[in-house]
């Protein structure tokens, strides 16, 4: 399993064949970063101001699929890793209105799921299942505390970690999260993403930024969007959310030599902005 950033750093992993690095602490807001393997972000300097991570109303959240084509790229080859489909629909969790957000991964070596329910109004997690190939986990949030159980061919462990108010959990998740947000100019806020280290789901600092906004092509249609890094240790990923009706079309994350691309899979008509009244 990975959960490259979240069972997603252990999932991808599984499925682009790279191997996680130490989780470190993120670089103070000040610091000069290291050169990334994606292309460089513009600097932002309209709001310099990091904030504690606050997750959106959960009413605006709405049910519906999306499915998302993944590619790997590395030295001028592009290799199919499949397909990622995620499922936002209402249900119940502990007698209580929640939202479940399944994720599935096919097409690729090792096919995974997840399921992920939330808290209807403060979308905050309650109850993750997964699976990666024959390997499962099994967890439960209570207060800020993450606490289950792993199996593979290893056999069975249990684990209890922390993990702060405002745990990201799978890409799902934090796709969803995003759409939410009030992106701008000098976005910057503090949160935590649960990823799985030497075999063990822990709550790992990150934070999310807007880099800079870009226009990109999807589904034949050129949309204007927010480029939204999640940095959390060594780990990078981008998320572009378009302005017009926020969603996410594109996410990219580096891997060793190779990049991951995940690109939403979509007709032109879908992205239009509304017309107006």
């Amino acid at each position: 399993m990975r959960i490259s950033v979240s069972l997603r750093c252990l999932l991808l992993l599984a499925v682009a064949g790279a191997t996680p690095a130490l989780a470190q602490e993120p670089a103070p807001a000040d610091t000069v970063r290291p050169p990334s393997p994606l292309p460089p972000a513009l600097s932002i300097v309209a709001d310099t101001t990091v904030l504690p991570f606050e997750r959106p109303n959960g009413a605006l959240l709405r049910p519906g699929a999306t499915t998302f084509d993944i590619a790997s790229a590395r030295a001028g080859q592009t290799q199919s890793l499949g397909v990622r489909t995620v499922q936002v629909s209402e249900s119940a969790f502990a007698g209580m209105p929640a939202w479940l957000i399944t994720e599935a991964r096919t097409g690729s070596a090792v096919e995974t799921t997840d399921s992920l329910y939330l808290t209807r109004a403060e979308l905050s997690p309650e109850r993750w299942v997964a699976t990666s190939g024959r390997s499962q986990l099994a967890a439960s949030f209570a207060h800020d505390t993450l606490y289950g159980a792993l199996q593979s061919y290893q056999g069975r462990a249990s684990f209890t970690t922390g993990v702060g108010p405002a745990a990201l959990v799978t890409p799902g998740m934090v796709e969803r999260i995003a759409e939410l947000l009030p992106l701008h100019y000098g976005y910057h806020a503090l949160a935590t993403l649960v990823r799985v280290e030497l075999g063990t789901p822990r709550g790992m600092p990150a934070e999310l930024a807007v880099d800079r906004d870009e226009q990109v092509t999807v589904g034949g249609q050129a949309v204007d969007c927010w480029v939204l890094t999640l940095r959390s240790g060594t780990t990078e990923e981008r998320l572009w959310v378009t302005k017009e009706q926020p969603r996410v079309v594109k996410t990219e994350q580096a891997f060793g030599p190779s990049v991951v691309t995940s690109t939403l899979r979509v007709t032109a008509p879908a992205l239009a902005p509304a017309p107006s009244p």
